[in-house]
């Protein structure tokens, strides 16, 4: 089969990284011819020294997806794939932004416009909202003109993506860590040498939203209330994106080490002491699997996605509410009995998830079976 890989419209965030652990898997997959289209977000990771002759890549850059780049989009995919003329397409992230001649594999990690109640959603303005649904209505069109099958990672989102488009050809396929978790490499340390008593929490995101990062300052006072242990936070922005998102002062409780490279990431969870995600909206956040094989406790949001992904491996606290955050993260960081409880549950939840090599033989055979539908 000649798979044409579109990663182009993946610019930052766990969509990269999920994207760049599927082509690498891909290697093992000999049969095939791989033609990657690479935008900078996967691009700058990727070292095309490590592949094969059997994998061809190309490079796009569109930068933020508006209306008036559809058409440039659209133009420029189309013609790539005239000449690479493959058997199917996947593209990793949609929504796919043109109507492929070969059957289209798209997978969907948009989680607002399937959660309404996301308590994200009530806290924009009337202007943002109304972008919001805009931007969802374009989105759905385009999913509904360009993808003949679409992949989820959760069977609750399978069903949400079926009654949102209108369609059963939806199949989930679960996200994972990436194959670096399993054989991590060296890398080095990017955090100060860590005082007594410390409990380091480890975010690893962009910035986005959703993801309500905004909480951390309102947390850090409550817990020093909460604690005398001293708790500090990790995060993967820089000091510039943390003043112009979340606070412009940065407490002295936050590490800030910037982007970190996805096979540098492993080492940077050996320096923590637990993973901490306050979001308010997912699909699938890798980090719940990352902070699993890395056995790491878990405190995230109490909502159904996470619930559906965690189970017993993480402390769950009130959607939004710092004081509730604060209580959670405290009774963790003070109990040894409790960290050890949630690393075994995470452990055990982790082999409900597909690994990073039965994902990729997943996806695959769900593009030959596209191409043979097509044949047929």
């Amino acid at each position: 089969m000649k798979l044409m890989i579109n990663t182009a419209f993946q610019r930052f965030g766990g969509a990269v990284q999920g994207a760049l652990s599927l082509v690498r898997e891909c290697r093992a997959f000999a049969d095939h011819q791989y033609h990657v289209v690479l935008g900078p977000g996967v691009g700058k990771h990727l070292d095309r020294k490590e592949f094969p002759r059997n994998f061809h890549f190309y490079e796009e850059s569109f930068g933020a997806m508006g209306v008036r780049k559809l058409s440039i989009a659209s133009k420029t995919m189309a013609r790539l794939e005239r000449k690479i003329l493959p058997d199917c397409v996947l593209t990793t992230t949609g929504p796919p932004y043109w109507r492929s001649r070969a059957p289209h594999l798209v997978g969907f990690t948009l989680p607002l416009y399937i959660y309404p109640e996301s308590p994200y959603l009530p806290s924009l303005s009337l202007a943002r909202r109304l972008k919001l649904e805009a931007r969802k209505q374009v989105h759905k069109a385009l999913y509904r003109r360009g993808a003949d099958a679409i992949i989820v990672q959760t069977d609750d989102v399978n069903k949400r993506v079926r009654n949102w488009l209108g369609t059963d050809e939806v199949f989930t396929v679960t996200n994972t860590h990436s194959s670096f978790y399993l054989n991590p490499p060296t890398a080095r340390r990017r955090l100060p040498e860590r005082h007594p008593g410390v409990f380091r929490l480890l975010t690893v995101t962009s910035y986005y939203a959703h993801k309500n990062l905004e909480i951390i300052p309102q947390i850090i006072p409550l817990l020093r209330d909460q604690t005398s242990s001293p708790i500090e936070f990790v995060l993967t922005l820089t000091p510039d994106e943390y003043r112009a998102r979340i606070s412009s002062s940065i407490p002295r409780d936050v590490n800030l080490v910037g982007a970190v490279p996805p096979a540098e990431c492993p080492a940077l969870y050996d320096e923590c002491d637990a993973m901490f995600l306050p979001t308010l909206a997912e699909c699938f956040s890798a980090s719940y699997a990352e902070a699993m094989v890395m056995e790491k406790p878990i405190v995230t949001t109490d909502l159904g996605f996470a619930r559906s992904i965690c189970g017993l491996a993480a402390v769950y606290f009130a959607p939004a509410n710092p004081q509730s955050a604060a209580e959670a993260i405290a009774q963790l960081a003070s109990s040894t009995t409790s960290q050890s409880r949630l690393r075994e549950a995470g452990k055990l939840r982790l082999q409900s998830f597909d690994t990073a090599v039965s994902r990729a033989t997943k996806i695959l055979r769900l593009c030959e079976e596209l191409v043979d539908k097509r044949i047929s």
